[in-house]
C-alpha cells in the first residue's frame, strides 16, 4: 500500500456532489431497505411487499409483488439460491435467481425478524427483535432454537463462514460464534448504543456501525472490535467496503462519509438526491460502483462516467490511450526513446494493483481485469517520470 497516492488520486476529481452521484429512476415511492445481488448484473431489492430487480448492474429496475411484509435484508450463498427476511415469521427462498419466491416458516412462532445469513445453500441463522437466533441446516425446511446471553434485541448477523458469526444488537450488543452457534459469548468494547449493520471483507477484516456515529473495526474475525472516531454523532445504518481502505457509511437523512485509508479519517459527501428526512439505508459495491438505497424509492450510484470525458494527461513524459480503455491501453514515450520502464498502477483508494516493466518505446499494458474506475497510472525511466490519470470502463 502506498498512501502517498491516496491525495493525488483525489485530486484528479473536481467535481460537484451532484457530478458524483447519479439518481436511478425508481418504479416505486415507498421505502426501500435492504439490497443484494447474485452476480455483477442480477440483483434485488426489497420494500415490504414490494420486490424490485435489476438485470443491468443497477442501472433500471422493475418491481414485482409479494406476499408478506418483508422489510429485513438479503442472503444470497449461490447464484440461484436466495433469502429474504421479515417480520412474524416470514423467510422467503428462491431457488432460481429470484424469478419465483417460497414463503419459509419458522416453527410457527411469530418472531419478529431482522437479519438473515446464509454461509451456504442449506445452513443459515436468523435473528429477532426479541433476542431469539434460529438455526436452519436444510435449507429452512427445519429450525432449532439457539441461546445468545441477555436476549438482546438482534438488529444484523453475519456469518463469514458456517461455524464463524457474528450478531448484533441494541446497547452495544455483540454476540459471536465460532462452532455454528452451539455457543454464543459476548463481545465487549462497543457504546452502549443501537447497532445497525455489520459488514465483513473476509475472514478477518469487519465493520459495525451504530447511532451516534458509532463505528467498530476488527482485523481478528470479531474477537476484538475497537472503536473508531468517525467525527460525527449521526445515526449510521448502513456500512460498505469495496477494500480495506475504501468505504462509505451512511444514515439519517442521507448523510453519508467516505474512508480512503481503512476507517482512520473521515470525509462527509454529499448526496443530493437525498433530503431532510429521507433515510439512506443500505449500501453496496458492485459492478464497479457504489449503489445506495433509502427512504421514499430513492436509489442513486456513483457515476461510472466520472472523468471518462476529461482525460487530461498528468505526466509531461508519456502519453496514455485509448483513455477510457477497456482491456488494454499503450503508454507511449514523448521523446521516442526505446528505454526500460517501470509501470505501478494505483486505485482510487491508493492501493498498488498493477506492476509491469516495458521495454519498448510503445507497449501495451493490460487492464481488463481492472474494475472500472479511476486510476493513477505512474510511468518511471530513470530521469524521466509520468502520473497519468486512467480511467478504465467496461
Amino acid at each position: 500500500m502506498d498512501l502517498r497516492y491516496t491525495c493525488l488520486l483525489a485530486s484528479f476529481i473536481v467535481l460537484s456532489a451532484h457530478g458524483q452521484w447519479v439518481e436511478v429512476p425508481s418504479p416505486i415511492a415507498a421505502n426501500l431497505w435492504s439490497m443484494a445481488f447474485f452476480t455483477d448484473e442480477l440483483g434485488y431489492m426489497n420494500s415490504n411487499s414490494v420486490l424490485l430487480k435489476t438485470t443491468d448492474g443497477g442501472d433500471t429496475w422493475t418491481a414485482t409483488t409479494h406476499q408478506g411484509n418483508v422489510d429485513g435484508d438479503f442472503s444470497f450463498p449461490s447464484s440461484t439460491v436466495g433469502y429474504m427476511a421479515g417480520f412474524y415469521d416470514v423467510i422467503k427462498k428462491t431457488t432460481n435467481g429470484g424469478n419465483t419466491w417460497t414463503t419459509l416458516t419458522i416453527n410457527n412462532q411469530a418472531l419478529p425478524i431482522r437479519a438473515v445469513s446464509f454461509p451456504d445453500v442449506n445452513t443459515g441463522y436468523v435473528v429477532s427483535l426479541n433476542g431469539f437466533i434460529r438455526k436452519t441446516t436444510n435449507g429452512g425446511a427445519t429450525w432449532t432454537a439457539q441461546t445468545a446471553s441477555g436476549s438482546p434485541q438482534f438488529r444484523q448477523v453475519h456469518f463469514v463462514n458456517a461455524n464463524l458469526g457474528t450478531a448484533i444488537g441494541e446497547n452495544g450488543a455483540i454476540r459471536r460464534t465460532t462452532n455454528g452457534g452451539t455457543t454464543w459469548s459476548s463481545v465487549t468494547g462497543a457504546p452502549s448504543t443501537y447497532l445497525n449493520d455489520i459488514f465483513f471483507l473476509d475472514e478477518n477484516i469487519g465493520f459495525i456501525v451504530g447511532g451516534q456515529g458509532t463505528m467498530l473495526k476488527t482485523t481478528n474475525g470479531g474477537a476484538n472490535w475497537s472503536v473508531m472516531n468517525t467525527g460525527t454523532t449521526e445515526w449510521l445504518d448502513a456500512v460498505c467496503f469495496r477494500n480495506e481502505m475504501e468505504g462509505y457509511v451512511a444514515g439519517t437523512s442521507g448523510f453519508m462519509m467516505k474512508t480512503v485509508n481503512g476507517g482512520l479519517t473521515w470525509t462527509t459527501e454529499d448526496n443530493p438526491f437525498y433530503f431532510s428526512t429521507q433515510h439512506i439505508n443500505d449500501i453496496a459495491w458492485k459492478n464497479g460502483r457504489w449503489i445506495t438505497i433509502g427512504d421514499a424509492g430513492n436509489i442513486t450510484r456513483s457515476g461510472s462516467d466520472v472523468g471518462i470525458h476529461d482525460p487530461v494527461q498528468e505526466g509531461s513524459a508519456f502519453d496514455i490511450g485509448p483513455n477510457p480503455a477497456s482491456s488494454s491501453v499503450m503508454i507511449r514515450a514523448r521523446d521516442g526513446r526505446n528505454v526500460l520502464r517501470t509501470v505501478r498502477v494505483f486505485d482510487f483508494g491508493g492501493a498498488l494493483v498493477r506492476t509491469s516493466t516495458l521495454v519498448v518505446d510503445q507497449d501495451q499494458l493490460n487492464v481488463a481485469d481492472l474494475s472500472e474506475g479511476l486510476y493513477l497510472v505512474e510511468v518511471n525511466a530513470g530521469s524521466s517520470t509520468g502520473r497519468l490519470k486512467l480511467v478504465v470502463q467496461h
